[in-house]
């Protein structure tokens, strides 16, 4: 059985080998996290306060760090995500199961505190992560329906930047914009959010009001918002967040036109990256056709756990 801690600054160096290693292996990925050390790197760096308040450690008799599992509580929707727990267990170990259990369960004790008073928390993890699985049902998760996570990159995410995004035409001029300041837009993208994603982990009202570093790409025709598409460079990929588009305009072409103008606005204001991604729902035709049609491959499959404790 391994000690566990919250993390101190001078964790950072293991923590993040750990995580790179451990996240290669789809019996112990978590979503929510990046694959490569830049974007973990930058990922620990957006915890608030700081990461090691966040972070969780457990470590073997001679202070190595064998487990790791962090913490984010969102305190407008009192949500928390757990990004772990990551346990680092011999291969082949005649004990690995009970190991991986029992110190992913001490680390969820000890990050107990940072969840006080907030029973609406999230684990995520790829669809082969069977302990994740098992560690859910032990505490409470109810588990929900997997996603796919989409890439285009090489020649594909180029021809991607090179394309005319456009905004097809049925009526009025119609336009792509980045977010206006206008007080009805930012209203009518909110209020969309809200229809196609609830409960979601980010608000509407935190999307329109630039809390968060995303950029939101508009289209519009005249005043009427006819759908947004928003999403963020990380360090190494634009990811695509949100595509929300109108159900009267639905399967016209403006979503795929949004996504296009997003990149490219996400190229142009963060320089270049190796690849674009998307995270779709399971069951979701329509977007797995659109990110089809625009190049984008399947890369991961993932799967949410979700509980509410009285």
């Amino acid at each position: 059985m391994y000690d566990t801690r919250f993390a101190v600054p001078g964790d950072l160096s293991a923590v993040l080998a750990l995580l790179v290693r451990l996240q290669a292996d789809s019996a112990h990925h978590i979503g929510y996290l990046g694959e490569t050390l830049g974007e973990l790197t930058e990922e620990l760096a957006e915890f608030e306060p700081d990461w090691p308040s966040c972070t969780v450690v457990a470590t073997d008799d001679s202070g190595r760090v064998c487990g790791v599992l962090s913490v984010e509580v969102d305190t407008e929707l009192n949500r928390a995500w757990l990004h772990g727990p990551f346990v680092d267990v011999p291969v082949n170990h005649p004990a690995g199961s009970r190991i991986w259990d029992q110190t992913a369960d001490a680390m969820y004790l000890t990050a107990a505190p940072l969840l006080v008073d907030v029973p609406d928390r999230e684990l995520f993890g790829h669809t082969d992560h069977r302990r994740l699985e098992a560690f859910a049902t032990r505490h409470g998760f109810a588990k929900g329906k997997p996603s796919s996570v989409f890439v285009l990159d090489g020649d594909g995410l180029r021809a991607l930047l090179l394309r005319e995004a456009g905004c097809p035409r049925t009526g009025p001029a119609r336009e792509m914009r980045v977010l206006p300041t206008d007080p009805r837009v930012h209203e009518a993208v909110a209020v969309l959010h809200e229809r196609c994603f609830p409960r979601t982990y980010l608000s509407g009202a935190s999307l329109v009001d630039g809390s968060t570093e995303r950029t939101v790409v508009v289209a519009m025709d005249g005043e009427r918002v006819l759908g947004y598409a928003t999403g963020k460079a990380q360090a190494e990929e634009y990811y695509v967040d949100f595509v929300a588009v109108e159900p009267d305009l639905r399967g016209h072409g403006v979503g795929a036109a949004l996504v296009t103008e997003l990149v490219w606005k996400l190229a142009a204001l963060h320089g270049a990256r190796p690849q674009a991604a998307a995270s779709i729902l399971a069951g979701n035709e329509s977007s797995e056709g659109m990110f089809g049609r625009l190049g984008f491959r399947l890369h991961v499959e993932l799967v949410a756990y979700r509980s509410k404790v009285a």
